[in-house]
């Protein structure tokens, strides 16, 4: 008996660090996966004339992106330039003049717009806010718990008919959202030098993530511990004249689906209104980057002034 006991305990204690290795290892490709998933790398070439200009951009998990451009001339000659930016698109280092000429200006202009900001008079309480409406992320099991479309139609229908916040039309912030990060109006498939920044005609921008979660609570029949699947929102609420994003969160059982969704769409409503909306200038249009319900380029608002009133 001594002797089975013992080995039972040996085959006890093989099976738990058995099980604590395949735990660690789980974690560290878990980690490694998080690591892996934060970061990307793209890469672009164009030759014209003989000039061979190839534009490497990697942005890490932090928004960090660090751009290389080699440029290669017809004569064999070749110029390589690194330019470091942080999320926002402001320039943290760069060896290339022209960058750092237009980082400056960029400064400058920013400066200028934040000042004519501060003293501008603010919207009224009644006055339109025009949002966008990202499409939620889910986690995986949730995804897969949902029909196609999953939760972003009804938390998008909750937005249709509100007297004051106006959402913009759907179909353009998606296909806008698809090549653009609407915080630097950089595209996502190219350097943020090959191409112009371009904006949404929004005062606020709404990310959404949704999930799912067991929930362990009292059954109120049984009066037991048990345990439920609830859908749990979190939104991420973004000004376009500054200040820190705004996050609410709601959740509820899962099979009151809709009715989760529902209260998370007011308390979207209601961050935008008296967290927001009082921080928004009456003459909005004036002051976003975008302008006239549709995506533009970014101009630069001293040099039009400047060639606008130049003498013929």
């Amino acid at each position: 008996m001594l002797r089975t006991t013992t080995r039972t305990g040996r085959i006890i204690r093989m099976k738990n660090i058995t099980a604590v290795r395949i735990v660690i290892t789980a974690l560290l490709l878990c980690c490694a996966s998080f690591a892996l998933e934060g970061s990307s790398t793209t890469t672009s070439t164009t030759v014209k004339d003989g000039r061979k200009v190839t534009t490497k951009v990697k942005t890490d998990n932090q928004g960090v992106t660090t751009t290389t451009v080699t440029i290669k001339e017809k004569d064999g000659t070749v110029a390589t330039t690194t330019t470091v930016a942080d999320k926002d698109g402001n320039i943290i280092s760069t060896d290339d003049p022209e960058a750092r000429a237009r980082a400056e200006r960029a400064k400058m202009a920013r400066e200028e717009k934040q000042a004519a900001l501060d003293g501008a008079p603010k919207r009224g309480a009644y006055d339109p806010i025009q949002v966008a409406l990202f499409q939620t992320v889910m986690s995986e099991d949730l995804r897969k718990a949902t029909v196609k479309d999953g939760v972003f139609p009804y938390l998008r229908k909750e937005f249709d008919n509100d007297p004051v916040i106006k959402a913009l039309d759907q179909a353009h912030v998606d296909r806008y959202a698809k090549d653009r990060d609407f915080r630097t109006g950089q595209s996502r498939t190219f350097s943020s030098f090959d191409r112009a920044p371009a904006f949404l005609a929004a005062d606020v921008y709404i990310e959404s993530f949704a999930k799912m979660e067991q929930k362990v609570g009292v059954n109120r029949n049984t009066n037991k511990l048990a345990s439920a699947p609830f859908l749990v929102y979190t939104a991420r609420i973004t000004s376009e004249y500054g200040g820190q994003p705004v996050e609410v969160t709601e959740e509820g059982f899962i099979l009151a689906n809709i009715e989760v969704t529902r209260k998370f769409a007011e308390k979207i409503k209601a961050a935008i209104r008296h967290e927001i909306g009082p921080g928004i200038p009456r003459d909005a249009a004036m002051f976003r980057r975008g302008t006239g319900g549709a995506a533009v380029e970014r101009i630069d608002a001293s040099e039009a002034l400047r060639n606008l009133f130049k003498k013929k």
